[in-house]
């Protein structure tokens, strides 16, 4: 038997490089679907188109012509992935032929194709307008080209009617019958407050009285708005003049003589008002504070002739001092 040595092995460069490496990821497993069955158990497709024409998947309209060539040729069945083969096989060749037809167009330097272009893809590929008559009548019989078009739903004739609350003037029926170009199968125009606006044009005042009444409307309330702010204005410059005048005495005592000579100018005549008492002075210098008419204010006096402003005269500078560095002096 072999002895096993019990030394801790030093780590190779091997180890190293093991170590250094990330781990790797995890790899993705694929479910297995199951097989797609034979073809004789697909299921056979009809000539029958299930969605509308006006349905944007042209796609079916491709397979539903594959489908009545392949019936007309002698199939009966076909699977799905010879359908789609087929499509391609279509699309690729009418993409090749119609970029022919763009290629003459831009050449010709036209933003539309003309039939000049089409002659010309038809004989890049080498294909005689002779051979092309024969599908003008397809072998198909009619009842089977027909495409099946699913009814139009039918309007719903429970819903209010706007036109009583828009009224005549935003109905839209008075304009297309107006119009006589327009046929008769088109729906109904909307009503015309979704496409244009009600016009409402003010009427313009020329009589020159109205005209004097108004400006002079306006200018009264100016005068209102301003005798209101100076009217703030002046009942807060009040109190900052009470409060000041109540921290000396002196100053106090003129201006209550100030307040009892206004209430004595602003009362009516044959009133004591050195009787009335500390209060009811009070209350009748708050409302000669408060009145509107104190202060005279007009809206117009901006645009009253204002005379020329008086001119400063320059007065002339003294002639400059000299120093004491400049003098000379005059003894030897």
């Amino acid at each position: 038997m072999v002895p096993v040595s019990r030394k801790r092995s030093t780590p190779n460069s091997s180890d190293d490089d093991d170590m250094d490496e990330p781990h790797r990821k995890r790899q993705r497993i694929s479910p297995v679907l199951p097989q797609t069955p034979p073809p004789e158990l697909e299921l056979p497709h009809t000539d029958k188109m299930e969605s509308s024409l006006y349905d944007s998947d042209v796609r079916t309209l491709l397979r539903k012509t594959i489908c009545q060539t392949l019936a007309h040729v002698g199939y009966d069945r076909a699977t799905e992935e010879a359908l789609e083969a087929m499509c391609m096989e279509v699309d690729t060749y009418t993409t090749h032929l119609l970029s022919q037809v763009t290629n003459s167009m831009l050449n010709a330097r036209r933003n539309v194709p003309i039939p000049h272009d089409i002659a010309y893809a038809f004989n890049r590929y080498q294909l005689p307008l002779a051979s092309l008559e024969p599908h003008l009548r397809p072998p198909i019989s009619v009842p089977k080209l027909k495409v099946e078009v699913e009814p139009a739903p039918e309007e719903d004739t429970t819903t209010k009617n706007i036109m009583r609350i828009l009224g005549k003037e935003l109905n839209g029926e008075v304009e297309k019958a107006q119009k006589s170009y327009i046929p008769k199968g088109f729906p109904a125009f909307p009503s015309k407050h979704t496409f244009k606006w009600t016009p409402k044009e003010s009427e313009r005042v020329t009589d020159p009285r109205k005209i004097r009444e108004e400006a002079a409307k306006n200018a009264r309330m100016g005068e209102e708005a301003l005798r209101r702010l100076v009217k703030v204005g002046k009942v807060g410059k009040d109190r900052d003049m009470k409060r000041m005048a109540g921290r000396d005495p002196k100053s106090k005592e003129r201006h209550e003589l100030w307040e009892r000579a206004m209430l004595s100018l602003a009362g009516e005549k044959g009133n004591t008002h050195t009787a009335s008492g500390s209060g009811n002075g009070k209350e009748k210098m708050k409302d000669l504070a408060l009145d509107e008419r104190s202060m005279v204010v007009n809206a117009e006096k901006q645009y009253f002739r204002m005379g020329a402003p008086a001119k400063r005269k320059t007065q002339p500078q003294p002639p400059p001092s000299p120093m004491d560095e400049d003098l000379v002096p005059l003894e030897p």
